[in-house]
């Protein structure tokens, strides 16, 4: 059996930030992702607030394009323009780059590994050979997404779901401001162009029902009425309800989609996932050096991301019981609800 202080699952935002956190202060990191390839292919709108610099460093080849605005289409035809700096990041570049952060602090990466089945002190990773191998850790943490096989194998009960499809496709002219839709079609969620200078991330993103995300694309690419010069096509879940409860168990931690941290709203979570998954190392780093009891994430988590993600909860909880057919009914709850 191989022993490590800590391991790692999934190689995002939030597992490359926590391996990155933990390896720095000494301890022995693996680091293990499902794919072959760190961030490819990608499930992301990659907009990022630009607080998001202060928190880890990245390349300019990480961002697309520079943003300054939000431009936002209510159903009763009303348009509000809202300062939102930010970048629209290549994310599998950015991706690619933090994980290489973990590595250089002295994380191990392990490529097309997979959890087979954990308990509070070891793994069994399914290896790219296809050897399973068992792997004894003093702490574990998920970041494996919003089907996160770390938290349904500790018993967590599957996440609260809305679902996105995405085109990159051509613009037809220049934009620099970022735009969301909201359609009563698109029930709990909006339509978004975020633009990447030459090409632009356009996608829906709701709560599967009465329409499918690929059917509501298809309606929304036709009321933008653009040439449709697909570059790429994509789609994900995104946790919408708030984190769990609680995101720790024995020795087993919680971080990014896999313990919930996407805003309710909104659905961005990379930023969110960058800070639980720094959080998480943290806690984990104090346990393993000091003993410091790992429920100190809890307190942490909530302590810095917990009053805005209780405003999406409530937010949300008001979409799901509030959402109307009517464009003005909506867009008067829009406006109560979001960017809040």
């Amino acid at each position: 059996m191989l022993k490590y202080d800590a391991v790692v699952a999934g190689a995002g935002p939030a597992g490359s930030t926590a391996a990155r956190v933990v390896a720095a202060a000494g301890a022995r990191v693996l680091l293990i992702e499902k794919r072959a390839r760190v961030g490819y292919p990608v499930q992301c709108a990659e907009y990022v607030p630009a607080l998001i610099a202060s928190e880890v460093d990245f390349g300019e080849k990480s961002i697309a394009l520079a943003v300054g605005t939000l431009v936002t289409f209510f159903p009763d035809g009303t348009v509000t323009s809202t300062p939102a700096p930010g970048y629209i990041l290549n994310r599998e570049v950015f991706d690619a780059s933090l994980a290489e952060g973990a590595v250089k602090a002295g994380a191990e990466l392990w490529l097309k590994a997979t959890v087979e089945d954990l308990t509070d002190t070891s793994l069994i990773i399914r290896q790219a050979n296809g050897r399973r191998q068992e792997v004894e850790a003093g702490v574990i943490i998920g970041a494996d997404g919003p089907l996160s096989l770390v938290a349904r194998t500790r018993g967590w009960p599957r996440a609260t779901l809305a679902a996105a499809v995405q085109v990159e496709m051509a613009l037809p002219e220049p934009m620099q401001v970022t735009r969301v839709y909201f359609d009563p079609l698109y029930r709990g969620g909006y339509a978004w162009v975020f633009p990447k200078g030459k090409t632009a991330n356009v996608g829906v993103g709701l709560v599967p029902g009465e329409i499918t995300p690929a059917a509501a694309l298809t309606h929304f690419l036709r009321r933008l009425g653009w040439q449709q010069n697909i570059v790429r096509r994509t789609g994900g879940l995104i946790p919408v309800a708030g984190p769990y409860q609680e995101v720790h168990r024995g020795r087993v931690l919680l971080c990014g989609d896999a313990g919930g941290f996407t805003h309710p709203i909104t659905g961005a979570g990379i930023l969110t996932a960058i800070l639980s998954g720094r959080l998480a190392g943290e806690a984990a780093a104090a346990y393993l050096s000091s003993g410091a009891p790992l429920a100190t994430y809890e307190e942490s988590w909530r302590d810095l991301l917990g009053p805005a993600l209780a405003r999406g909860q409530a937010g949300r909880r008001r979409w799901q019981e509030e959402w109307a057919r009517d464009g003005a009914a909506l867009s008067k709850l829009l406006r109560q609800t979001w960017m809040v």
